[in-house]
């Protein structure tokens, strides 16, 4: 056992801590240096594997990345042990790594790292703006590297405080509102992932005899047989499916579930935006593969259509609403309802039907993990674009604006830049994922693609139309002395632009990342699939 995931979940919080008792000048710095040193380890978490080195102890799996069964990085260790009469309750303490996981903690470390460089000009309260960024980046780490499905929902509450706080005391005018809206979607959403949980795992251990919610466990045995619910008989695993998809839904998140976001990012501070476009929406991303899936195959295959059309629909209509918005945040947060639509089809597609076609199903469920990613990165610079010209504008109503390319030709080629890689320019992260996902899925659920492939006429004019009122044209004299982005409100915006640019060209670094992990999900929803539908 390493424990390297261990000191990458909570290095954070000692920084949280750190920061609460730093003097007043050092604050910020103290939350760069352990969001820094986090992102290093995050790093590490894949050059370890590559190179065949631990980090303090050996690796779990030093021949590669691993999967699910056989993660590359394993912290275990007995939790909470009760068998009194008919309950038995036995959870780990079991953090593991492999590709899916790993490729997610170095987005998040990232994301964390240039939030904090991003908030440098915070004032109100610094200490504990940052002591929240540092909490909530406990939460996420802890929720992509749990092997307990108990410890999973317990990670997964964790980042409701932080984020709850971080947007009631630094958002905007209707900052209360949103916060509350959010914490009350994301319950309800946890409520129903709790009773997935129980519902697993007691069915589970009481088919089974063993009584165990590690993920390796889970993935190797399934609920098999019928629930009756209300006088109906129901799939065990089409019940377990619905209620952990409703708990993912809500936050990747997925129409009609989908109205707390626009809130939240409108009334948010720029870098919690950004981390709640960049990896807390990835969380429900996340589960639905992660869980949802490997674990309930059967009742993923059988609500795969409905989900399929949900996804085509959240691509549509997330567009169309982003068409329509005259706030440059809300265009983006609804921009992020339609690209999340993707994941949705690509894992729709994964789970759809055609025992024949599980090259096609592997590579929708590959490109709606680089779509997590890569929309990660992308939506993130859109938002330090917008937070920059708040920042300076303290505005962010399109059509007052006109012509700042004259006055800020920095903001405005990173801006186009950004707009461009999330509308899917090729050689952009952007392109590959939707690529993927596109010509897979199309094999699986041809209409629901097209579908799909038609909104790219909308997103294209949500993306251009609002650079061209806001940036280019004659120039508004109200803007006539405005400021050009400095080089330190530049440096997220050039990090992540490298990051776009690199996965773009090279995709490879992540798709060798994900192989070993997603391929050994499709083993088993092809499996459990073919065994019930020969």
């Amino acid at each position: 056992m390493s424990w390297l995931l261990t000191i990458l979940v909570f290095l954070p919080t000692v920084g949280a801590l750190a920061v609460m008792v730093a003097p007043k000048g050092a604050v910020r710095w103290v939350a760069a240096g352990f969001t820094a040193l986090t992102f290093v380890l995050s790093l590490w978490s894949y050059f370890g594997p590559v190179f065949h080195m631990g980090f303090i102890g050996p690796l779990n799996n030093p021949s590669g990345f691993g999967d699910v069964a056989h993660p590359a990085w394993l912290d275990a260790a007995p939790w909470i042990n009760i068998d009194v009469g008919s309950l038995h309750l036995n959870i780990q303490y079991r953090l593991g790594a492999d590709g899916l996981s790993i490729f997610m903690l170095i987005l998040n470390a990232l994301l964390s790292f240039l939030a904090v460089i991003g908030s440098w000009n915070v004032t109100l309260r610094t200490r504990e703006y940052m002591a929240l960024l540092l909490i909530l980046e406990t939460g996420v780490m802890g929720v992509f590297c749990a092997f307990d499905l108990y410890l999973f929902w317990l990670l997964w509450e964790v980042e409701l405080i932080p984020m709850f706080l971080l947007i009631a005391i630094w958002g905007g005018k209707r900052r209360e509102y949103a916060a509350w809206k959010f914490v009350i979607y994301t319950i309800f959403g946890s409520a129903f992932m709790l009773g997935g949980i129980i519902l697993t795992y007691f069915s589970l251990g009481n088919q089974t005899g063993t009584y165990s919610a590690t993920f390796d466990y889970l993935a190797a045995h399934h609920v098999a047989g019928n629930f009756a619910v209300g006088g109906l008989a129901i799939s065990a695993q089409l019940l377990i499916f619905l209620l952990l998809y409703l708990g993912f839904a809500i936050k990747l998140p997925m129409i009609p579930f989908h109205t707390w976001l626009p809130d939240a990012h409108t009334e948010a501070p720029t870098a919690v935006s950004v981390l709640l476009a960049g990896v807390l929406l990835k969380m429900g991303a996340y589960g639905l593969i992660r869980i949802c899936i490997d674990f309930a195959p059967e009742g993923a295959h059988q609500f795969a259509l409905p989900l399929a059309v949900l996804g085509a629909i959240n691509i549509l209509y997330g567009a169309g609403c982003s068409l329509v918005q005259s706030d440059m945040k809300k265009v983006i947060a609804y921009s992020s309802v339609s690209h999340m639509g993707f994941v949705i089809l690509g894992v729709a597609a994964a789970v759809g039907p055609g025992a024949t076609n599980m090259a096609f199903k592997e590579a929708a469920l590959t490109g709606a993990a680089l779509q997590m990613f890569s929309h990660g990165a992308i939506t993130g610079m859109l938002f330090f674009c917008v937070g920059v010209l708040y920042d300076k504008a303290h505005i962010r109503e399109i059509d007052v604006f006109g012509g700042l390319q004259a006055r800020m030709p920095r903001l405005t080629w990173i801006y186009t830049f950004a707009a461009m890689a999330s509308l899917g320019l090729p050689g952009l992260s952007g392109f590959v994922a939707e690529y993927l996902i596109y010509t897979s899925s199309y094999a699986i659920y041809p209409a629901q693609t097209i579908v799909a492939a038609s909104a790219m006429i909308l997103t294209a004019a949500y993306l251009l139309w609002m650079l061209k009122r806001a940036f280019y044209g004659p120039l508004n004299p109200r803007w006539s002395a405005i400021p050009d982005a400095s080089w330190l409100e530049m440096a997220p915006l050039l990090m992540l632009g490298v990051v776009v640019v690199f996965v773009g060209v090279y995709p490879g670094f992540l798709l060798n990342l994900l192989q070993p992990s997603l391929h050994n999900i499709m083993q088993t929803v092809g499996g459990t699939v073919s065994a019930v539908h020969p």
